[in-house]
């Protein structure tokens, strides 16, 4: 392994350049992956790829950075973004291991085995690995192309990432201050955005901190979109995603957390989430099981096959606490759940949920009749609607049929139901609504600016 003593600029051209050349001008380019790999690189570091570079391989680079000399992997000169494909030939194209101060930014990162329909070995686009050397921090990651990996889509199994974080043992090890800003995915199978739970139980808590997820764009996405597993802090805001569990037939949803603490998801539009074969899964957000002080705000849901929100408990044990202290606040929802048939779904026990401000709005022309609270496999505690608009029109008939065992686990504080629902009676807990209509939001704010394009008047 070459080990560089002085920071320095390293240009790496995949047509011109050359592995015995120093590197360090555009006339002097390395030429492949290998080269990169075997360099342990110095703080402050740029190693630039030229763009319109195709790559063949794995980048697995080696060294760090510091919080003020960033190691950074970027571009130089014009064109397309360089080319970063392990075809299947590696379990990850990009392996971003035990590296901390690092700023990796501008690459077309794909990992597609054309020889088979799924690769069942866990392909990933890039990898964060913390392994087995306790924390490692200030990582972002900006700009990035990940896009056809063929992995598998069934839960649990070697499915497919795009971004995928990765903590290992056996010392406890993880990840703290990550941003992933600005990147596009498309389709990855199974998801696009998530990392593992290695030291998620709460007998064995060691969470990663403090995660930004923004201003990324994710479309046909086979199974979940954006999972924040195993976090203490977590920002995900200004994101859009688009027709997600495209190909999983096992649950799976837009935007969710598991087993984290204070995480945040606001600003992100969340669409045509599928679910055509009536599993559990298919909603815009979701706030799992071990998960505590979660907010959901300012999101724009539409037209996502299975619903809303789903509000769920893993079983609780010494591993797993309650799902608790979670708010869903100022979203604006429509033609949520059309084909599940459900709109909010209460799973397991969980407690204290406040719901409040929310537009939910139906015009889908197809007579059916939905749930509007489902509540399933166990009673929750303590789940308030507040302030929230329920529009129910044209063809659709929004239902409230759970059992009095069941609604009693709810409170109704001033909400407004208007159009085609039924079943109000059978709610309890009910405080009239004094004043509560669309024209009470701000049509220039995210997301009620929406609500221009629908004409939706109350």
């Amino acid at each position: 392994m070459t080990i560089v003593s002085k920071a320095a600029t390293y240009y790496v051209d995949s047509e011109k350049g050359n592995d015995e050349l120093s590197g360090q001008s555009d006339t002097q380019a390395w030429k492949s992956l290998q080269k990169v790999n075997s360099v342990k690189f110095m703080p402050g570091d740029r190693v630039l790829f030229k763009r319109g570079g195709i790559w063949h391989g794995q980048l697995a680079p080696k060294g760090n950075g510091t919080a003020e000399k960033l190691l950074t992997f970027s571009v130089y000169g014009k064109g397309a973004l360089p080319v970063i494909a392990a075809d299947g030939k590696f379990q990850d194209a990009v392996l971003l291991k035990n590296i901390s101060n690092l700023l990796f930014e501008f690459f077309d990162v794909s990992n597609t085995d054309t020889s088979v329909q799924e690769q069942h070995t866990g392909p990933v686009g890039v990898r964060i690995l913390s392994e087995d050397t306790g924390t490692i921090s200030n990582i972002r990651l900006s700009g990035l192309y990940v896009h056809d990996i063929n992995g598998d889509n069934k839960k649990g199994s070697k499915e497919g990432n795009g971004i995928f974080w990765d903590c290992r043992g056996p010392k406890p090890s993880n990840i703290e201050n990550l941003i992933i800003e600005n990147c596009k995915l498309l389709r990855v199978d199974r998801n696009g955005i998530r990392g593992n739970g290695t030291f998620a139980f709460r007998n064995n808590w060691f969470p990663n901190k403090n995660l930004v997820i923004r201003g990324c764009t994710l479309e046909d996405i086979g199974g979940d979109g954006i999972v924040i597993k195993a976090f203490d802090g977590a920002l995900v805001e200004r994101n859009k995603l688009f027709y997600i569990r495209t190909r999983a037939k096992d649950n799976a949803v837009g935007i969710w957390p598991h087993s984290s603490d204070h995480t945040i998801i606001q600003y992100n539009e969340v669409a045509f989430t599928k679910n055509v074969n009536w599993a559990n899964d298919g909603q815009s957000f979701d706030i799992d099981g071990n998960c505590n002080n979660t907010i959901i705000q300012n999101n724009y849901s539409h037209d996502n096959e299975g619903g809303f929100m789903l509000v769920i408990s893993d079983a609780i044990d010494e591993k797993s606490r309650m799902t608790t202290n979670s708010i869903i606040r100022n979203n604006l929802s429509v033609n949520d759940g059309n084909n599940r048939r459900r709109l909010f779904n209460f799973a397991l026990v969980t407690d204290h949920t406040h719901v409040s401000g929310n537009i939910f709005y139906n015009q889908s022309t197809e007579p059916f009749k939905m749930e509007l609270i489902d509540i399933e496999h166990g009673i929750p505690k303590d789940i308030v609607f507040e302030d929230n608009l329920f529009l129910y029109r044209v063809g659709v008939i929004g239902m409230f049929t759970k059992s009095t065992e069941q609604y009693h686990a709810v409170t109704w504080k001033n909400n407004v139901f208007k159009g085609n629902i039924k079943g109000k009676s059978n709610l309890l807990q009910v405080t009239e609504a004094k004043s509560n209509s669309v024209s009470n939001k701000n049509f220039n704010e995210y997301p009620w600016m929406f609500l221009k394009s629908l004409n939706l008047k109350n």
